[in-house]
């Protein structure tokens, strides 16, 4: 038993350092960045005013830690901007012309975060980790509207939980990956 005491005391701090990091607070800079690439260039002109809102009921994105509240993980202030300014430089390339909301417009363009999830298992060394985001459009284009829903997410195993770099590297991707395929879509376009 002492011996192995002896083995497990150089790691101990190691160990209760990381444990320590895990139930630190982290808010997410997210900030997303559509590829547009390979999609048609359709807009032609066309005005289109997008409004982007958050239909979460909050900031908060999960727990690195399920067991502990203080291992929150939330969302930066500015997301919903910068989902604005990615739509509308996913749109602009193309060939719509942006303008604000309330202005008249060939297309209304409404964008609902709906979730933006983060969920660790408890217990165990390697614990699944899955996340994930939907955005919900709702476009209106003179007498047509088109409600469409996208997501984007994953489940993996992770040992030690994720960094708060790694974190945002995860959640943008799915932020990107959701957009990317709401802007891909022409329904919400094409009356």
């Amino acid at each position: 038993m002492k011996t192995a005491v002896r083995r497990l005391s150089p790691v101990l701090p190691f160990v209760l350092l990381l444990a320590g990091c895990a139930s630190t607070p982290q808010i997410l800079p997210v900030t997303p960045q559509i590829d547009a690439t390979g999609m048609s260039a359709r807009g032609a002109g066309r005005t289109i005013a997008i409004e982007v809102v958050d239909a979460r009921g909050g900031t908060l994105v999960g727990y690195r830690d399920p067991t502990r509240t203080e291992s929150a993980i939330s969302t930066a202030p500015e997301l919903l901007d910068n989902m604005q300014k990615a739509l509308e430089a996913g749109y602009g390339k193309l060939g719509f012309t942006i303008v604000p909301v309330g202005a008249a417009a060939d297309i209304a363009l409404e964008v609902r975060l709906a979730d933006l999830g983060y969920r660790r298992a408890e217990g165990g060394v390697v614990r699944e980790l899955k996340t994930g985001a939907t955005v919900e459009a709702t476009s209106v284009m003179r007498e047509k509207t088109v409600t469409a829903i996208y997501r984007d997410g994953q489940g993996k195993d992770t040992v030690l939980p994720p960094s708060l770099s790694a974190n945002a590297e995860i959640l943008n991707r799915h932020i990107n990956g959701a957009l990317s395929k709401l802007v891909a879509d022409p329904r919400l376009t094409t009356e």
